[in-house]
């Protein structure tokens, strides 16, 4: 968890079909605005979203991208604060 909106990212999901995991998710509380991106190594936008309830599964244009760490950024407002933060995600298949 991080400061009072406990906001959590996860630091890897295995978008397999399992039903576990399927899906990468920003989670947090009292969030009244959102900015999350996904990123390859090369710095290619995956996935962005302004909306807390939609994640990225893992495609790219359809298409299953490969295992591997990838990078995320986030811009949040929850409880009052605005916050910006940076992290990577492994993908597991």
């Amino acid at each position: 968890p991080c400061e009072d909106a406990n906001i959590y990212i996860p630091n890897a999901f295995s978008p397999n079909g399992d039903g576990k995991n399927d899906v990468l998710y920003v989670r947090g509380n009292y969030v009244t605005q959102l900015y999350f991106a996904v990123y390859d190594r090369w710095g290619q936008k995956m996935f962005e979203t302004k909306d807390i309830t939609k994640g990225w599964d893992g495609t790219f244009k359809e298409r299953s991208c490969e295992e591997g760490v990838y990078t995320w950024e986030m811009k949040i407002n929850a409880n009052g604060l605005s916050t910006k933060k940076t992290g990577m995600i492994t993908l597991i298949r």
